[in-house]
């Protein structure tokens, strides 16, 4: 169309821009972008909306400036309904900062856009969790006699109570009444709500009451927001009013109020109470039945009154209830709270023959109970049936069973349980064998090992250092340096740190079979690594090259050892001088300059001069 000259209009720019934008094809958008503006292309206002919204999705802010700026230039009798729109994509799409700026510049260039236009940025920083700045946008409000919209007010008189701006948050509910005096409930309401999430119930309950003498209605939701509050602080006479005055004007109770009463309930020991609170929820008829007995059931459990439980499934089951999977879990997990593993046991088999899946957490908890009561094959035989089933075996479930059967010197077993998992495809993606790497290298099973460790890191879960200090200490002891040194150096590239074991064993290793200079690599790479060798590590090979007669070198360990705040042991001054003797440097040090022997000793803190009368001897 360009190459023929044929005129292009602004909608065709528009919908190639905003496809382009969409698909993500950004070079393409570039260029079309660029012969666009070239063009004079102006979008209208409805599409420049969704224009704006994609390009701030794709974090092109730069370019939708840009298509502000052509738009003011070209609509100026648009202006103010150009730059609401823009704000409030780019409030919406996370540029909060970046539309409060450009407010302010605005505002300087003489354009007041009035309230709305801050209202967007509030919000928006709002949402973004910027809290302070939001504060600031609003004081630079006032301060131009501004006052925000009314859904800025409820939003913003939780946010400031909850930071501790209790004098600015009573302030701006002056302002709204006088604003709007017509929402003052919805004010009320929402510095209630502000109290109650910062722990100021008694606060909250002051304006409810003095929302009360001004012949405003008690909401259902604001009784329940205090309710919940009061519960919290553990205010018994206040939660009885307020339940009394929800049963006397037939307000309904919330599922959170219940589940919050009812926690509270169980964990005072007002148990009776919980039972009259579900009548009451159950005579509402507005919840799922089922909701209210599963909340009963998981705090009678998680304050021990396990007993209580039959009473509730009974009235399941004469309300011709079916306990569901929640119900169930909940059932496994309270009764293994309780320490009653049987009746974690019996409620996970009946779960399961009637076709409902358990959670992994019901599963991980039973399996672990088992195990830890002795009764591992009661776990193998649940393994089995999750294995028949295709049900994944966390991390818990796998450690717990092999653990058990190691535990019983079990070794094999405990591998073809761990092949079987793999070889079935029911590990999870957050596999970790960490112990389990750990137990097979201290029963010298280090190809199992190295197995579970490579497990760990094909499903993205790298081991942590001990993982690794044990496959390479356990190649160490079995004579394998070089698969040693390999895992050392991968443990390495991953930024784990080696225990100052492993590098004693690897330093020691490679004296012992001499390599000396490689020993010395190690000691090196230790101190990269911000790592201070021990003077054992120093002294094993300094006394290795002693052996080797190579002096030099075993000098500039000794030196080093003494830099890193080691000072020389005996045995190892020893071993140095002794090998002086033999040593082709004796005949250079009886030149002018310090000798060796006299340089190690004043390195030690000995005094020696030419001229001195003190022998050694």
């Amino acid at each position: 169309m360009l190459q023929r000259n044929l005129t292009i209009k602004n909608e065709t720019y528009t919908a190639l821009l905003t496809g382009l934008c969409k698909k993500g094809i950004l070079r393409d958008l570039h260029d079309c972008w660029n012969i666009a503006i070239n063009k004079n292309w102006l979008p209208g206002l409805e599409d420049s909306k969704k224009l704006v919204e994609c390009l701030c999705h794709r974090k092109m802010l730069k370019e939708a400036l840009v298509l502000l700026e052509h738009m003011l230039e070209f609509y100026p009798y648009l202006r103010s309904d150009i730059c609401h729109v823009f704000l409030e994509k780019l409030c919406v799409m996370g540029f909060s900062t970046a539309a409060h700026a450009l407010v302010e510049q605005l505002f300087q260039q003489g354009c007041n856009l009035g309230q709305m236009a801050y209202s967007h940025v509030i919000k928006g920083l709002c949402e973004e969790k910027k809290i302070s700045v939001a504060v600031k946008v609003l004081d630079s409000m006032l301060a131009k006699n501004m006052a925000p919209c009314w859904d800025v007010f409820l939003l913003l008189i939780p946010r400031l109570l909850r930071a501790d701006g209790f004098n600015k948050a009573i302030a701006l509910r002056e302002i709204s009444l006088k604003e709007q005096s017509v929402l003052s409930f919805s004010f009320e309401g929402a510095l209630i709500k502000g109290f109650c999430m910062t722990g100021k119930v008694e606060e909250a309950s002051s304006v409810f009451q003095d929302m009360l003498s001004k012949g405003l209605p008690a909401e259902a939701e604001l009784c329940n927001v205090l309710i919940e509050g009061h519960c919290q602080v553990n205010n018994t006479r206040k939660v009885r009013e307020l339940l009394s005055v929800i049963i006397r004007k037939k307000l309904s109770l919330s599922i959170s109020c219940y589940r919050n009463c009812v926690r509270w309930i169980c964990m005072e020991g007002r148990v009776p109470w919980a039972f009259s609170l579900k009548e009451l929820m159950l005579g509402q008829n507005n919840t799922d039945n089922l909701v209210i007995y599963n909340i009963l059931v998981f705090y009678l459990l998680s304050s021990g009154n396990k007993l209580l439980v039959n009473k509730v499934l009974n009235e399941l089951v004469e309300n011709r209830l079916l306990p569901d999977e929640v119900t169930y879990n909940f059932l496994v997990y309270g009764f293994s709270k309780c320490k009653d593993v049987s009746g974690s046991v019996q409620h996970l088999s009946t779960m399961i023959s009637e076709g409902l899946k358990p959670s992994n957490r019901s599963l991980r908890t039973v399996i672990s109970c088992l195990c830890d009561v002795g009764e591992l094959g009661k776990a193998l035989q649940l393994s089995q049936e999750m294995i028949l089933k295709g049900w994944v075996h966390d991390s818990i479930i796998q450690n717990s069973i092999v653990e058990g059967l190691l535990s019983r010197c079990k070794l094999q077993e405990a591998e073809h349980f761990l092949h079987s998992i793999v070889d079935k495809g029911l590990i999870p993606n957050t596999i970790n064998y960490d112990r389990l790497i750990k137990r097979f290298c201290g029963y010298g099973r280090l190809n199992k090992a190295v197995d579970l460790l490579n497990i760990m890191l094909k499903k993205g879960n790298v081991p942590n250092s001990a993982s690794y200090d044990s496959v390479i200490q356990g190649f160490c002891t079995r004579n394998k340096l070089d698969q040693a040194l390999n895992f050392h150096t991968e443990m390495l590239a991953r930024d784990l740190k080696p225990s100052t074991n492993t590098w004693n064993t690897l330093v020691r290793r490679l004296c012992q079979e001499g390599h000396t200079a490689e020993a010395e690599k190690l000691l090196i790479s230790m101190i990269h690594i911000g790592e201070t060798p021990t003077r054992e590590m120093y002294s094993c090979v300094a006394n290795r090259y002693c052996l080797e007669n190579n002096l030099k070198k075993a000098s500039e360990l000794m030196q080093a050892m003494q830099r890193s705040g080691h000072s020389p042991d005996f045995s190892s001054h020893w071993s140095l001088i002794s090998n002086l003797s033999n040593s082709s440097d004796k005949a250079s040090s009886n030149d002018n300059s310090q000798g060796f022997l006299s340089r190690l000793l004043s390195g030690s803190g000995f005094s020696w001069r030419k001229d001195s009368k003190t022998k050694l001897g």
